[in-house]
């Protein structure tokens, strides 16, 4: 089925689809970096498809640069990925750029979530001063334009769950807005919570996704949602997530796996390209930074969660400790890691390596993993930046799921 990727992110809802053989017609993201990574995934699976992943591994392990490898690739499909910010003086750009791309092909469905952190219950009180000036509020409705404009079969929206409490402008809630907006345009719409969690993610985490499908196909929307549930399955702790990977410290980049065999899920959905691990970069830390983290994690190992304020007054930096006492986290080994958010791109302190020896925070693919990304997932350009779209993107494997039970009930 052909598919209109909106709000694309560094793809993790994009990938799903693509492993269910979904065909991405064309990426509309604003952020220079994750198109430049959609690029190189869409330079991925052309090189898969022609038998010439060689080519993709010598790109991962520095031999040839990002210029020498896309040359590689034909240009229409690295042109696939548009590189705009979703507005209305945009918009006419935007479709007639799809337009070329999706010629006369029928677009099957449309897919996507707008940036989240205007819905957040995080920050909403610094938020709500903005609320009447910020454009992110209202990007459905031009999210409402592209189905009208393309009348796709279904669609799939994906939001923060603080969507559910969020009040416009008006003080009115939204979410009943968004739903009636989508209604108007010809579809049955159902809306979910759903935690990776219980979907075999190794990471708590709850969003809103709202599935809509034509009227005339006589489905229920919640007929989807119905069929996902036959898709949940226990997760696997954060030890077998990172067990095959290499034991390192802060500042370390080791690409290469250990001898340690992966667990069977691993080895199924994460591991792919043998010969090369990427992107395995741990941040450096100075000597307080690292001091901290010890102490997070002998309280973590003593089955307690120690406090901002609980710290010796030598490591501490600042004098606020009424607020943002839990801002040192440490993983649960034996357990699913707590929800991975963008702000892993400032700095690794709310996500821990569980091992006392390694004394550092989570690397780039470790944080991949949780999202479950492939291994041989590369995001462009930099560490911060790849932070940054992980954190963002939808689980993988909850995106593979969503799109077989679309193939289901089509």
């Amino acid at each position: 089925m052909n598919i209109i990727d909106l709000f694309s992110g560094g793809g993790g809802l994009t990938e799903g689809f693509k492993q269910q053989g979904y065909n991405i017609m064309c990426h509309v993201e604003m952020d220079k970096d994750a198109c430049d990574s959609l690029r190189t995934r869409e330079a991925y699976y052309y090189l898969k498809g022609i038998n010439q992943l060689n080519i993709y591994a010598s790109y991962l392990n520095g031999n040839i640069t990002k210029e020498e490898f896309y040359r590689n690739i034909p240009d229409n499909h690295l042109s696939k990925v548009l590189n705009y910010q979703i507005s209305q003086n945009e918009l006419p750009n935007i479709m007639e750029k799809i337009n070329e791309l999706v010629a006369d092909s029928q677009i099957d469905g449309i897919i996507g979530g707008p940036p989240c952190q205007a819905y957040s219950t995080i920050g909403r009180p610094r938020n709500d001063r903005i609320k009447e000036k910020d454009e992110r509020v209202y990007l459905y409705k031009y999210y409402s334009q592209f189905l009208e404009e393309y009348a796709p079969n279904f669609f799939i929206f994906e939001n923060v769950k603080g969507l559910l409490s969020y009040k416009d402008i008006s003080k009115e809630k939204l979410l009943p807005k968004i739903m009636e907006e989508f209604q108007s345009k010809g579809y049955n719409v159902e809306y979910k919570i759903l935690n990776s969690l219980e979907y075999g993610i190794p990471q708590k985490r709850e969003r809103l996704f709202i599935f809509g499908i034509k009227n005339e196909l006589g489905i229920e929307a919640q007929y989807f949602f119905e069929n996902l549930l036959t898709y949940k399955e226990p997760s696997i702790s954060i030890k077998d997530l990172f067990y095959d990977l290499p034991i390192m410290n802060a500042g370390e980049v080791i690409n290469e796996y250990s001898e340690r065999e992966p667990v069977l899920f691993v080895k199924n959905n994460l591991r792919c390209l043998e010969d090369c691990l990427s992107q395995n970069i741990s941040r450096p830390n100075n000597k307080r930074d690292k001091a901290i983290y010890k102490l997070v994690v002998e309280a973590k190992n003593s089955g307690r969660i120690i406090k901002y304020n609980e710290l010796p007054n030598s490591l501490k930096t600042h004098k606020n400790e009424k607020h943002f006492l839990d801002r040192f986290k440490c993983l649960n080994e034996n357990e699913q890691s707590h929800t991975l958010v963008a702000h892993i791109s400032k700095d690794g302190h709310y996500y821990i390596h569980p091992d006392f020896k390694q004394n550092r925070s989570i690397t780039v693919r470790e944080a991949a993993r949780i999202q479950t990304f492939p291994d041989d997932y590369h995001f462009e350009n930099s560490r911060t930046s790849a932070f940054k779209q992980i954190g963002n993107a939808v689980p993988v494997y909850l995106s593979n799921k969503i799109a077989k039970t679309i193939n289901n009930i089509l």
